[in-house]
């Protein structure tokens, strides 16, 4: 979280130099009766700085619960990261989101997002499907029938990581080593990129890419957001050289190119007719690599605190799962997808 302490430095600076701009700011409260209760708090800077402040203190939550119990149970005003908004909770507010999905609400993306992305087809946009529709090919490639056949290289990539990154390691900080993982696994799944010096080369500025996509877009020396925009445009040339290549070998050796996510991407646009830049292409990528590389290593790292919480499971996990399946592959052998179901371990409740 000190990416945002960082750049409200700069906007405190900012407002302190530019009073004018702030009497204006303030002097363009709504008074529609219609809007929920709250507040939207500093001008530009909104309520940015206490959300932060509860993140930091490892409690988010907070920031929520103190306005429920102050405005409403049901819904509140607020203002983050430069964008004015309605927190809707409860189960009630679940619903009418999932229920009115591109009707009364439609997907929106933050503004310092969508220019450290640079997705030309919906810069300044709302997400509603008729102008961004996920490919037809996508489901079929994720589905399990599908992504058994990487059970071997994820298993492969498991065992170098650990042995280059953990095993010389006295203690290990999960959640960056799982995270380092995840890049790997995802370039080698996506576009088989194996070399682990390209990964590394790539991996520091994706970091700093992904801290840029929750900054405030103050593009300022020093910002994260300005350090997100440089690492953006470095990973954009990497990947677009990446589909450069790629493209010529679909041309030239279609049967010899990778059939991994990227030849299915620009197999399916050439077959479709459908002309996209390298740069949207990239994009795509770029937010793919993003999603999956967040969810994957909390994953993991949740799943080792658990299991190093409650030793009794691990052990049985360990002696009643993976060593059994250990010594059915020996040493050499990787893991296939029927052994994602062998043995699995169900913990007795009392």
């Amino acid at each position: 979280m000190d990416i945002f302490f960082s750049d409200l430095l700069y906007l405190i600076l900012f407002s302190i130099l530019l009073p004018i701009v702030i009497l204006i700011i303030y002097s363009r409260k709504s008074s529609n009766p219609n809007l929920p209760p709250g507040t939207l708090g500093w001008p530009v800077i909104g309520q940015t700085l206490e959300f932060a402040l509860a993140c930091q203190g490892g409690n988010p939550e907070k920031f929520v619960k103190d306005r429920m119990n102050k405005y409403s149970p049901q819904v509140f005003k607020t203002s983050l990261l430069e964008a004015n908004m309605a927190a809707i909770c409860g189960a009630s507010g679940n619903k009418f989101l999932f229920s009115n999905e591109d009707k009364l609400v439609v997907s929106w993306w933050q503004h310092s997002m969508t220019k450290i992305s640079r997705f030309p087809s919906i810069l300044n946009e709302t997400l509603v499907r008729d102008n961004f529709k996920t490919p037809a090919f996508f489901p079929q490639f994720l589905m399990p029938e599908a992504l058994q056949h990487y059970i071997a290289v994820m298993d492969s990539i498991a065992g170098e990581h650990i042995k280059i990154y953990w095993s010389p390691r006295g203690e290990v900080k999960v959640f960056p080593m799982a995270k380092k993982y995840s890049c790997s696994l995802a370039f080698r799944v996506f576009m088989s990129i194996a070399d682990p010096r390209y990964v590394d080369m790539i991996y520091h500025p994706f970091q700093i890419l992904t801290q840029g996509f929750l900054s405030v877009s103050i593009d300022i020396l020093g910002t994260a957001f300005n350090r997100a925009l440089k690492a953006s445009k470095f990973i954009h040339g990497e990947l677009l050289e990446i589909i450069r290549k790629r493209k010529i070998e679909l041309e030239q050796k279609e049967e010899s190119a990778p059939r991994d996510l990227l030849s299915h991407v620009l197999s399916a646009l050439h077959e479709n007719g459908d002309v996209k830049s390298g740069m949207e292409i990239s994009t795509q990528f770029i937010c793919l690599l993003f999603v999956t590389h967040h969810t994957t290593s909390s994953v993991i790292t949740f799943i080792l605190k658990y299991l190093a919480e409650f030793p009794n499971v691990y052990c049985k996990v360990l002696k009643v799962e993976q060593m059994d399946i250990a010594k059915c592959k020996g040493p050499e052998g990787f893991l296939k997808w029927d052994d994602t179901y062998a043995r699995n371990f169900q913990r007795s409740h009392h």
